[in-house]
């Protein structure tokens, strides 16, 4: 028999399409617990109000526990106050029956609660469900601990503080009037200062200043004084820290009298052992950029009574922190994986702390489609763009619900595969007649695992997701036969992904669950060999009419978005939705589409939809990441790739010099400025992703843009009109509209004015369909003539203005034309910085994800992006005039926000 364990635990195998956690046997009913030890009723307690933590944090789930006493009715005995208590004192609303429901099972006397997702009810909830802070203050002489729902006020007002004092100037500050009461507590913490300093004192001695917000008294008469010290030393130490400072004396009464610690009862070595001990544990969570410790001393004073040592007083002083110190790891709870892990105190504070940008800037341009005050925890803001496509047209456009009749999505691939599977339409249609389902949305996908980042099973001919008024969200799992039986499991493991994925991604805040079902071509049998039991959800569940819309806008959220090198930055997502086309290539049937030829303009996200295609190769074929290799031309580009492990990337040159014999298929970016005198890198591409042998071949996907060539010399790409199939991508997302104005008379001078090989016929075709998908506004600045010295000082005096904005290294790029040039400019800079007191770091462009400002050659940065962008003097050699208007706009389209075109006057 399995051992009890005494701690919730994640269950790896139940039938339920969720996060399972297991709290083990618990007496449920009020008689019953009222007859319990409260001992054990307070571990049981504990242990529900953890899981249940955990769960509200990560997305909702089930809890599971068994009834302890066997005679447990639910209808007659209830669950216990108790525990109801415990439960609704987590919650931001108080309200039950929101956040959980209970079912009985009676077969196995199992209790399970449903526990659905943390959703703060206004901006001013918390943003995560705790038990405990850890965070301790000072108020008048009392040490207080914050509450959770005091949390997220506290913090904002020392990061307040924080900033206030990394922004102040050295110097003495001026001087202020103080009201009575601040002057009294100004006058005791100088007295209890100038106390400190002493080291000798006396029996009964009588202080000449009281406690305050700033000072402490402890007394301790009892031989377990270091035990008394090591339990409230952390609480004193945060709150003074965390309230401006103060001292803690042990070994003085509450009336100010001194009384020592007996020198028979503390060894004074061990005493500042524990402090020490004590102060090293006490996690510190950091707004700032300095990272500072915590500055604290310690000390022991001797007490004499009639000229004899009688005993000490110990002296604690505690600095003020800038930050926030903490008396113990935050009591806040999450799912990670199959564990239940305890927040560190640093993830704590960013989650609780999470807020909408400041968008003041932009409330013209964007409305807020999803704001974290009132989503669930692990959410980020969401805003479309006003006047153009907002999430909900984007919902409309692909999932408009109808009035009558099951609507099957998307049309083209319904279709396709009903022609490729016969007997499929009928066993929908069944399916849909035995759940009396006549008004609702069937969207269909060839591996709804693959959409939601999980590895496609080969036995699958399709999924499709039911989501329908008036029923519970179903995932029809269909395979042509399932010999190994893990078609229900895989359909499981789907359906959880996907409604964690609904709600941490898309920010759904209502009750959900998504419930697998197994369908095997040539019968109408939902194949569930492996769950006899039904899987059983709340009536709650079930969706509503005005669920529906809700729920499939969570959904277009997370197929519409992206990981990005600019989202992380900005902090929101209305970057990081995939415009229609983009969604329309990346769902592309690969076994169909193994070649692919994408024309993109500046700024359509090419790099972003590669990255997103090697991911979805990877799940659609279920590869190593070894068998995929990302190609593009320069070395920054490559290293930034190959961090995020999803493939093999390698530069071009690198890729004609290798083997890679466990390669199958090839994604190659930015191919427009690769070169053909190393060798024939399309033939070795090609010949990598045929194989070598019958089985099917590989895909070779090929990402370029003609309009940014970065030279003069043939590419070794095949004629463009061998370049097909062919897709393209003209909607802008990337540019501010000033910069993409600029973008744009720069693409038309290059395709009115030819100067190398390129197809401009084509390239023209692709400029009358561009468009920039948004109205964010930014500035394009240029200034020529100028001398080196000028732009210069223009560089050090702009950054000095961005970095007062809030601006930081981590948003600048300083791209040169040649990297001899960036070199004699780094060394200016570095110069001008100093005399300007910036203390400022640069890096080449292979750190672009860190936080020094960037300063290379323009082609270096080729694929990259920054916020803000300097180009200085882009302007190629005289050999190669005829690419001035493609590096001018290689230069344009690096910059998101804010662009500055500088030339020397001899340029």
């Amino acid at each position: 028999m399995a051992m009890q364990k005494s701690h919730p635990y994640v269950e790896l195998f139940t039938s339920y399409p969720d996060r399972v956690v297991n709290v083990g046997k618990v007496i449920f009913g009020e008689r019953a617990r009222n007859k319990t030890e409260s001992i054990l009723r307070r571990k049981q307690i504990g242990n529900i109000s953890q899981a249940a933590c955990a769960l509200l944090n990560s997305g909702g789930g089930v809890i599971k526990a068994e009834a302890e006493n066997k005679d447990y009715s639910y209808e007659e005995h209830g669950i216990g106050q108790d525990i109801e208590k415990a439960l609704t004192e987590l919650i931001p609303s108080k309200t039950f029956q929101k956040y959980f429901d209970f079912e009985y099972m009676r077969g196995n006397n199992n209790v399970l609660i449903f526990v659905k997702s943390w959703c703060g009810d206004s901006s001013f909830s918390p943003r995560i469900c705790s038990l405990g802070t850890g965070l301790c203050r000072r108020s008048l002489t009392h040490t207080k601990t914050v509450s959770p729902t005091e949390a997220a006020q506290f913090l904002t007002e020392k990061a307040v503080f924080a900033r206030r004092k990394h922004d102040e100037k050295p110097g003495p500050r001026p001087k202020k009037a103080l009201l009575s009461d601040v002057q009294q507590e100004d006058n005791i913490y100088v007295s209890a200062e100038r106390f400190y300093r002493r080291d000798r004192l006396f029996v009964d001695e009588k202080l000449n200043f009281t406690e305050s917000t700033h000072v402490e008294f402890k007394n301790f008469p009892t031989k377990n004084i270091l035990k008394r010290i090591k339990e409230i030393l952390a609480n004193y130490i945060s709150a003074f820290a965390n309230t401006q400072g103060g001292f803690l004396f042990i070994g003085v009464d509450d009336k100010g009298t001194v009384v020592g610690c007996g020198k028979d009862i503390i060894n004074i070595y061990e005493l500042k052992g524990v402090i020490e001990d004590v102060k090293g544990k006490l996690p510190i969570a950091h707004f700032c950029s300095s990272l500072p410790g915590m500055e604290f001393e310690c000390k022991t004073m001797e007490v004499y009574e009639n000229q004899s040592l009688y005993g000490y007083v110990c002296a604690v002083r505690i600095q003020p922190v800038c930050c926030v110190v903490f008396s113990d790891t935050p009591d806040s709870w999450t799912v990670k994986g199959n564990e239940i892990t305890r927040m560190t105190a640093q993830e704590w504070t960013a989650l609780m702390m999470a807020t909408d940008p400041e968008i003041s800037d932009l409330c013209q341009a964007f409305s807020a489609e999803l704001s974290v005050s009132c989503a669930p925890p692990l959410t980020k803001s969401v805003f479309s763009n006003s006047g153009l496509v907002c999430l909900q047209d984007l919902q409309k456009s692909l999932f408009p619900v109808n009035s009558n009749g099951i609507t099957y999505k998307p049309d083209s691939l319904s279709k396709e595969l009903f022609s490729e599977y016969p007997g499929l339409e009928d066993l929908m249609k069944a399916q849909m007649k035995e759940l009396q389902c006549t008004r609702g949305l069937l969207i269909f996908e060839k591996s709804w695992a693959v959409a939601v980042g999980l590895p496609k099973s080969q036995c699958v001919v399709c999924d499709a997701l039911l989501i329908a008024a008036d029923k519970y969200p179903m995932l029809y799992t269909v395979t042509e036969e399932d010999p190994s039986g893990v078609g229900f499991e895989y359909s499981k493991r789907i359906a959880q992904t996907l409604k964690l994925n609904l709600v941490n991604d898309g920010g759904y805040a209502q009750k959900v669950c998504v419930i697998p079902r197994h369908l095997q071509l040539g019968t109408n049998i939902q194949q569930n060999r492996d769950s006899r039991v039904q899987v059983k959800y709340p009536f709650t569940y079930v969706l509503s009419s005005t669920d529906v819309s809700d729920l499939l806008q969570s959904l277009v959220i997370i197929l519409l978005s992206f990981r990005s090198f600019l989202s992380d930055k900005l902090g929101c997502e209305f970057f990081n939705l995939l415009t229609l086309k983009q969604y329309e290539i990346l769902t592309k049937n690969l076994h169909k589409f193994k070649k692919l030829f994408i024309y993109g303009l500046p700024g359509t996200g090419k790099t972003v939809v590669a990255l997103s295609i090697i991911e979805r190769i990877k799940n659609v074929f279920c590869c190593d990441s070894d068998e995929i290799l990302y190609i593009c031309e320069n070395l920054p580009l490559k290293t930034i790739v190959e961090n995020r492990n999803i493939c093999q990337a390698v530069t071009r040159v690198a890729f004609l010099k290798g083997n890679y014999p466990s390669a199958k298929h090839v994604v190659i970016d930015e191919a427009q400025n690769f070169r053909s005198e190393n060798g024939d890198w399309y033939d070795k591409a090609k010949r990598i992703t045929q194989g070598n042998g019958p089985g099917e071949p590989g895909v070779l996907w090929i990402f370029l843009d003609y309009l940014q060539t970065s030279h003069p010399f043939l590419c070794g790409l095949p004629p463009p009109s061998e370049q097909y199939p062919q897709e393209w991508l003209t909607v802008g997302v990337r540019n501010a509209t000033q910069i993409y104005s600029t973008m744009l008379h720069e693409m038309q001078n290059i395709v009115d004015s030819p100067q190398i090989d390129i197809p401009f016929e084509r390239l023209k075709m692709l400029l009358n369909e561009a468009k920039c998908g948004h109205p964010l506004s930014g500035t394009c600045t240029v200034q020529t003539n100028w001398e080196k010295d000028e732009i210069v000082t223009y560089v050090a005096v702009t950054c000095s203005q961005y970095f007062q904005n809030g601006y930081s290294g981590k948003d600048i790029a300083i791209l040169c034309n040649t990297a001899e040039e960036a070199k004699t400019y780094l060394r200016l800079l570095q110069h001008k910085m100093r005399r300007f007191r910036q203390d400022v770091r640069f890096t080449k462009a292979d750190a672009v994800l860190g936080n020094g400002i960037v300063l290379d050659s323009i082609r270096r940065f080729s694929g990259l992006e920054r916020n803000i962008v300097f180009g200085v003097n882009p302007v190629p050699n005289p050999t190669q005039m005829e690419i001035s208007d493609s590096l001018k706009l290689c230069v344009v389209s690096r910059a998101n926000l804010h662009l500055h075109l500088l030339y020397e006057s001899n340029a």
